[in-house]
């Protein structure tokens, strides 16, 4: 839009002259400063209104140049937790949980109602967001194990893609994409951490760990599965004695990802910024002082919900940061989780008034009224927290019901910097920049396949279908989803012609999908087979 609006003003310097020129330089001014376009371009536009010729000259550098100078890039922030369910914030009801920050994003922002996680447990999902093409696509179905699978080299990721743009990149918390080394991946072919995929600062670990005081003892991983910084494992010695490692682990976190920010913000660079909280995966620690805020709940509630609070705690400290650098408006800060509740049966069940009073919730984890939780493909499984803070854009609050998902990330990411897809694959993600600017009224359907279930989404309807113990399909199962959001009513037989357009659109879709499994499989499995896990 900015650089439309400004060679639109370099066409009237033309069609109008010298008389004008004042005048018009003076409106580029205020064009260029409401996008905070670097200063030194602006000076330029100053010094040279009174000269049509050297104006016109200086525009059209800028206008080449505009992307070199960074601020006009939009900064990206992706904030992911782990196994947060739907019903885990305040603004989606839930009667206990503190998330001040995240609550205020929502009502300041954008808000997803329909969020989705491109699978239903973690390692999908996160393929998901790297390369805006499904998990299946991938081979990426399960939890990975480091010497199990991993995300292909082939694949382009979003750190790659932004780095042509002159993006500065840091990953930070879990990755869980593939081994960080030959001896985590038993071997050369799974090994795939996050500063081989695109990333220049990384401070990650490969799968969970404990959410507080992490360096205190060394868990069931070994010291592999503790901290790596730009692909050093760090000593447990060391992280004993390096107090920016000790205490709460979503704080470590972001203590390590804001230095990266602060840094590009300084030198005025475009950022890309993937915040991966370990919270509110197990192994739980306990964190005193946040567990004080809930001193009236049961100890283990006590430990749940602090957790949660953790993460809302490092939002905060995210967004004031960011403000205080001066380029909150032009950062796109995004939320959500990986995949619904870590449940395997809802257990101490209590309700509260969200959702007509169908609002339930437990000691580790809500999905509000909705069916199902982690590993699942019903809504509990999939459905997330979905928010967008992005002042430059985003003017005002609104929220939407248009289904969206993980994989939409990396195509609106490569559109807001001005970055075309590759053509030469498929994405199954598409571009929201139209929906966040209140444009878009649908959308095509979203595939899912994790874990031996399948379903395909739409704006009203889904279908959705689980493996039988003998690992055969079962037919699918239809429910309107703007009446019965619950699936609790399944209308396959009532609308069989629903089913069967439904079907053939997922076919369709399954068939492009696994024609790039097979290369997947043909390259790095060929020698085995993947081997199943309940995780």
């Amino acid at each position: 839009e900015y650089s439309i609006r400004c060679q639109l003003t370099l066409k009237k310097i033309i069609l109008f002259g010298i008389r004008n020129t004042v005048n018009v330089g003076a409106k580029i001014i205020q064009i260029l400063k409401s996008f905070r376009i670097s200063s030194f371009i602006t000076t330029l536009i100053i010094h040279d209104t009174m000269n049509p010729i050297k104006l016109t000259h200086t525009l059209l550098i800028c206008l080449a140049t505009w992307s070199a100078h960074g601020e006009t890039l939009p900064n990206m922030v992706f904030l992911m937790t782990d196994d947060q369910g739907w019903g885990d914030v305040g603004y989606n009801g839930h009667p206990k949980i503190k998330t001040p920050h995240l609550d205020d994003m929502a009502k300041t922002g954008m808000r997803f109602d329909r969020f989705y996680a491109g699978g239903s447990v973690c390692s999908p999902t996160r393929a998901t967001c790297m390369t805006g093409r499904s998990n299946w696509r991938v081979s990426i179905n399960d939890p990975s194990r480091a010497d199990e699978e991993h995300l292909p080299q082939e694949e382009i990721t979003l750190p790659e893609a932004l780095k042509e743009k002159g993006y500065a990149t840091g990953h930070f918390g879990k990755w869980h994409l593939g081994g960080f080394d030959e001896k985590m991946a038993k071997g050369p072919v799974h090994v795939m951490p996050p500063w081989k995929a695109g990333f220049e600062e990384c401070f990650s670990t490969f799968n969970v760990l404990v959410t507080h005081d992490p360096y205190a003892k060394i868990g069931k991983h070994g010291i592999e599965g503790l901290y790596w910084h730009n692909g050093r494992n760090i000593p447990f010695e060391e992280g004993q004695k390096d107090p920016t490692l000790r205490g709460d682990d979503a704080a470590i976190v972001m203590n390590k990802a804001i230095p990266f920010i602060r840094e590009q913000a300084e030198a005025k660079k475009p950022f890309l910024a993937v915040i991966w909280f370990h919270n509110v995966h197990t192994p739980l620690g306990k964190n005193p002082e946040l567990m004080k805020q809930y001193a009236d709940c049961s100890v283990k509630e006590q430990i749940y919900y602090s957790n949660i609070t953790a993460v809302d705690t490092q939002v905060g400290a995210l967004r004031k940061a960011l403000r205080e650098l001066g380029i909150a408006d032009n950062t796109m800060v995004w939320f959500t989780s990986d995949n619904g509740p870590n449940l395997k049966e809802k257990k101490e069940v209590m309700y509260a008034e969200a959702q007509n009073g169908k609002f339930n919730y437990t000691p580790l984890g809500s999905t509000g009224a909705y069916r199902g939780w982690k590993r699942f493909l019903y809504e509990g499984g999939i459905l997330m927290p979905g928010i967008l803070e992005w002042p430059a854009r985003i003017k005002k609050p609104f929220s939407t019901g248009l289904p969206a998902v993980t994989s939409d990330y990396f195509p609106t990411a490569l559109a807001a910097a001005g970055i075309p897809l590759p053509d030469d694959r498929e994405y199954d993600g598409i571009n929201l920049l139209p929906l966040i600017d209140g444009k878009m009224k649908k959308r095509k359907g979203i595939g899912f396949h994790c874990r031996g279930m399948d379903a395909w989404v739409e704006k009203k309807y889904k279908i959705i279908r689980i493996s039988s113990k003998k690992e055969q399909k079962n037919p699918w199962e239809l429910y309107d989803l703007l009446k019965d959001p619950y699936e609790e009513n399944d209308l396959a037989k009532k609308f069989p012609a629903v089913v069967e357009r439904m079907n053939q659109e997922f076919t369709d879709w399954a068939t492009s999908v696994q024609a790039d499994e097979q290369k997947v499989l043909e390259k790095y499995h060929s020698s085995k087979t993947k081997t199943k896990k309940s995780k």
